[in-house]
């Protein structure tokens, strides 16, 4: 009996040590797991996380109605990062080794997606970036990171020429010191002041809740800023255009979002009138024409949720339908086989036809076919839809 009793326990030692080995993605029988890490909570930017969230269930339902990736069902898997790095760390790490999870999506906040992007590469499973911006995600050169969205250089490159074309002499970066808003606000220095330009740049604690010290500063500069460029993400997006009005620096100074938040329900309710005549930087207008699976991501969002979805939607949505597509290709939801496999893509996406570059420096596993615009609110209670392209 004893002997018996000894057997058994080594046989379940050495098959638990088995599953442990096993990795992820492949233990899921019936279904494929797909984890989405994004925040949904203050004081990470839970507005942004609730879209992605949506984007995500859009695109799994429908691909799901269309007979799910080699015949198994997908599920989405979801987890609050509430915009903190330690906690994102956590979810990664639950979900890779917990959930079995196939590839990550869904990331935000770039110092968050900075430390999960280490995990992923560590334990062997790919995650695509949609909107996280720091140069440093790619730059790492990992196998397991993918970014269709762009990135802070680029970004700071394609905006320079509206800068300079509407004749400001004298640039102000209000920045909340994280690894997106430090990072865009080093690149549009550097740009800026390679063409003459004047830069003052502003740091500020993403917790901030009163920045009127920063802009009343500002504002006695000598010679004064002819723009003001918000790169913010947490709670103080839309606080410092309304205390820029509040404190006088506004309208005389022109107010340029660094990403398209305007076009979020809550900028009228903060803003008012005010809003009125505000910029922001973004990756889809009019001008931009969208691809028949475009269109069709636009006109689905629309009816379920009510409202045109903002631009990083097109990119979730592409990476969701990437990951099914690389699957579908390689008839596998093994994550070290899908990471390799990435870098063979070639899909038809919602803005263009994406290829990941491998050039060097943030251009790793990177889709480089973004267009920038700037766009004007003209009216108020104006839609992004509606907004004027001032730029190009």
């Amino acid at each position: 009996m004893k002997r018996n009793s000894l057997w058994i326990i080594i046989a379940l030692g050495v098959s638990a040590l088995l599953l442990l080995s096993v990795p992820s993605g492949v233990l899921a029988g019936d279904e494929i797991k797909i984890g989405l890490i994004t925040p949904l909570s203050a004081p990470g930017d839970y507005k942004s996380g609730e879209i992605n969230v949506k984007t995500a269930e859009l695109a799994i339902d429908e691909l799901n109605a269309n007979g799910g990736i080699v015949g198994k069902k997908i599920t989405l898997v979801k987890a609050d990062d509430e915009g903190k790095p330690a906690v994102g760390v956590v979810a990664m790490k639950r979900m890779i080794a917990s959930q079995k999870v196939s590839a990550i999506v869904g990331l935000w906040h770039s110092s968050v997606a900075v430390a999960q992007a280490k995990v992923a590469s560590r334990m062997h499973v790919p995650i695509m970036l949609h909107y996280s911006w720091t140069d440093k995600l790619t730059e790492t050169h990992s196998d397991y990171v993918y970014r269709v969205g762009p990135f802070n250089s680029e970004i700071a490159r394609l905006l320079l020429p509206y800068l300079t074309k509407s004749g400001f002499k004298t640039v102000a970066v209000m920045y909340e010191t994280t690894a997106f808003g430090t990072g865009f606000a080093n690149a549009m220095g550097k740009y800026a002041e390679s063409e003459g330009l004047k830069v003052y740049k502003v740091a500020y604690p993403a917790e901030a809740t009163d920045l009127k010290p920063q802009l009343l500063d500002l504002k006695g500069k000598s010679p004064k800023p002819d723009v003001l460029i918000v790169a913010a993400v947490y709670q103080a997006t839309n606080l410092i255009p309304k205390q820029a009005f509040e404190i006088g620096l506004a309208p005389k100074c022109s107010i340029l979002a660094s990403w398209d938040w305007p076009t979020y329900p809550d900028f009228w309710e903060i803003m008012g009138k005010k809003g009125v005549g505000m910029t922001y930087a973004t990756f889809e207008s009019a001008k931009l024409k969208l691809s028949p699976l475009g269109q069709h991501f636009k006109k689905a969002f629309k009816a379920k949720y009510g409202y045109t979805p903002p631009v990083f939607a097109y990119f979730l949505y592409d990476e969701l339908m990437i990951l099914a597509d690389t699957m579908k290709r390689i008839k596998s939801s093994d994550p070290e086989k899908i990471a390799k496999a990435l870098k063979d893509t070639k899909f038809k996406g919602t803005t263009g036809v994406i290829t990941f570059e491998r050039k060097g420096g943030a251009i790793w596993n990177q889709w480089m076919g973004h267009q920038l615009f700037v766009k004007k609110m003209t009216a108020y209670k104006q839609s992004g839809d509606q907004a004027a392209v001032v730029y190009p």
